[in-house]
């Protein structure tokens, strides 16, 4: 029994103490990650908008009015709107706010288009194909972008010879729970920027990506890629295989805000999807978020064993954190937005992460905008 003990002392012990030294290591990358200056080209080259809408009818109208006051040049932009196949009012909302303006199409798909792929994937497929520009960006139903988001996107990828970028998802957040999706999503940004930073992209986040129709075309496209519930990751993958350059963007220029999620069950959802679409990762990103995960449980086997220790281990990861999130917020150039929400950070994960786990593993499928995968 006393061997258990001890087993259990000192595998908890070591699991935290790698987590603070990963902790350590992130607040170093943090400070490595260096985005030049936003240098608009005075010559932009033709756009192509791709926006995906299922059942997004409380949306699409905040999505829509911040892609028309987008600044771009003249005649050199469109965005395209596939609906796939909502049952609210998603379709009346997009056909009467685009009806006196040319540089918006709508798509009403039928389900039937590619059938080789499905869900998000099918619908930018379809949309892709349909596409004129020489560069696409992507974004969701559910975003708001910045007045000069294409510009800046573009601009990024042609100032760095690239084919892909990515740019940073903020929330607009009221209610507590939405605040702590807020600080969530800004420190998931950090680590992203962090690995690209040190020359290892993790991914690109699809409601914020941008890329050449070459390098898009090159990759077969959706209709060629392995569908992925994670399409964002497996387009990311397939262009980076075929060596085009990917770069990111860790400044408020092409931050784009996106609505929160309204409960803990769809949040649990949402993490299941990433986790299961994450399985192609490479292997030092299971083992962070394996490292990440197991704190939750490791630390309060610690603070049974040794209340002392446990409570040293985790004012450090707090100081650590707090430092994280004050760097990021200085990167991206904004103010910390939630104080509270950052200070009881902990709180939520220490409820979030044991619930997740356990709903990762149910023996359930991926519930994703109403269809099962």
């Amino acid at each position: 029994m006393q061997n258990i003990i001890s087993f259990l002392f000192y595998l908890s012990l070591i699991l935290c103490l790698v987590y603070i030294g990963i902790l350590f290591i992130y607040s170093f990358l943090l400070q490595k990650i260096k985005s030049g200056p936003n240098i608009i080209p005075a010559k932009l080259p033709s756009v192509s908008v791709l926006v995906a809408a299922r059942n997004e009818d409380q949306n699409i109208i905040d999505c829509l009015q911040a892609l028309n006051n987008m600044q771009y040049t003249e005649g050199q932009i469109e965005i395209l709107i596939g609906n796939d196949q909502s049952t609210d009012c998603t379709q009346m909302q997009v056909e009467d706010f685009i009806k006196d303006k040319p540089k918006f199409k709508l798509f009403n798909l039928t389900g039937k288009e590619f059938p080789q792929t499905k869900g998000k994937a099918r619908v930018l497929a379809f949309l892709a194909s349909q596409a004129k520009g020489d560069y696409f960006l992507i974004t969701d139903a559910d975003i708001s972008v910045p007045e000069h988001w294409a510009e800046n996107m573009v601009g990024m990828m042609l100032n760095n010879g690239a084919d892909m970028c990515g740019g940073t998802t903020n929330i607009t957040a009221e209610k507590m729970l939405e605040k702590f999706q807020q600080v969530d999503w800004l420190y998931f940004m950090g680590i992203i920027h962090s690995f690209a930073a040190m020359g290892k992209p993790l991914t690109i986040v699809g409601n914020n990506m941008g890329l050449s129709k070459k390098a898009y075309e090159a990759t077969g496209g959706y209709e060629q890629i392995p569908f992925s519930i994670t399409e964002d990751y497996a387009l990311f993958d397939a262009v980076r295989k075929l060596g085009f350059k990917v770069v990111q963007n860790f400044k408020y220029e092409t931050m784009v805000y996106s609505k929160p999620l309204g409960s803990i069950n769809a949040i649990l959802k949402q993490r299941k999807r990433w986790l299961t679409g994450g399985w192609d990762l490479p292997l030092y990103y299971h083992i962070v978020i394996f490292i990440f995960g197991a704190w939750y449980f490791a630390l309060p086997v610690l603070l049974f064993y040794n209340w002392k220790l446990a409570l040293l281990l985790l004012l450090s990861k707090e100081f650590l954190q707090l430092f994280q999130f004050l760097k990021i917020n200085k990167h991206l150039g904004i103010k910390t937005e939630h104080p509270l929400a950052v200070f009881l950070y902990d709180v939520y994960l220490f409820v979030l992460i044991p619930i997740t786990a356990i709903y990762f593993l149910m023996p359930s499928k991926n519930v994703w905008k109403g269809r099962k995968y």
